[in-house]
């Protein structure tokens, strides 16, 4: 009854998001015609779209998430040593004082662009933001009068530096499991969920009390976060609470990095286990274990 109670609170409570689209900033999510504002004041584009694409957004950097990752399996999902990931980061004239805007395909895409700000935030990029409805929302709010919002380039200027870790290990998961003030997010595909295992993890299925949502789940039809107050709704359903520490995983930590972004944006104490299934899997079952019920 307490869950259903607090689900009903948070369907008819007030939200800082908008009832279809986010306006403004909302934790690591930006509106696209504030974004378009920031960029027309010294802001950077970053493109997270894997393969070759055309933007159509003057001076957008591409960085793909695995430019800064690991490349040898099953650790491709981890983060490369913070010191190489600067410098690479920095030859494509990407600092930490800079506000950085990444945008991705939020239909087709695989969460890309919420991979690549949680690995800058990570990285110490505290004015990193991903563009709310990717490149289709910063298309149609090109075709728009750009918004005057001196206050808003105050505001996030002034903002204070990173000072959390939003990432877990295979160690802290483990330690974790079975304590009851953790909560574990399987933001993968059901059919991962149940056990299958299409994109070359070792052994299939989920960790045990894992909660499924797929990522996408929280995205409507054309690709914009859903309203505050539905998402808490879902993750109160499940019993989702934020008094737990919320980890995220999937396949390489990049559906979950996503997820992770949302929930970091929500208020919630959360983590994305980047070496997610890859590396779980990899290793012996007896001590890391999988169930597909």
């Amino acid at each position: 009854m307490l869950r259903i109670f607090f689900a009903l609170v948070f369907l008819f409570s007030s939200s800082l998001f908008a009832s279809e689209k986010l306006s403004g900033v909302k934790g690591w999510f930006i509106s696209a015609p504030e974004a378009l504002y920031l960029h027309g004041q010294g802001a950077v584009f970053v493109d997270a779209r894997e393969g070759i694409k055309f933007s159509g957004i003057p001076k957008s950097i591409p960085l793909g998430w695995q430019e800064i990752s690991r490349k040898e399996f099953p650790h491709q999902g981890n983060l490369i040593e913070a010191s190489e990931a600067k410098e690479l980061l920095r030859k494509k004239s990407l600092y930490p004082d800079k506000i950085v805007l990444v945008f991705g395909d939020t239909i087709g895409g695989w969460g890309e662009e919420g991979r690549i700000v949680w690995s800058l935030r990570t990285l110490g990029f505290s004015k990193a933001f991903i563009v709310d409805g990717g490149i289709n929302s910063l298309k149609k709010a090109s075709n728009s009068s750009v918004p005057i919002r001196p206050e808003l380039l105050s505001k996030i200027n002034s903002s204070d530096s990173n000072d959390k870790n939003w990432s877990a290990d295979s160690k802290f998961v483990l330690s974790q499991l079975s304590d009851k003030k953790f909560a574990f997010i399987d933001t993968r595909e059901e059919r991962e969920f149940l056990g299958q295992t299409p994109y070359g993890e070792s052994r299939g299925g989920h960790l045990p009390g894992a909660k499924w949502i797929y990522y996408k789940q929280f995205l409507d039809k054309d690709g914009y976060l859903l309203s505050e107050s539905k998402i808490l709704a879902k993750l109160y359903e499940l019993g989702i609470s934020k008094d737990k520490t919320v980890i995220s995983y999937c396949t390489g930590g990049v559906r979950s990095g996503w997820m992770t972004s949302v929930l970091v944006s929500l208020g919630y104490n959360a983590k994305n286990y980047a070496g997610s299934m890859w590396e779980w899997s990899s290793k012996g079952d007896e001590n890391h274990p999988l169930v597909t019920r």
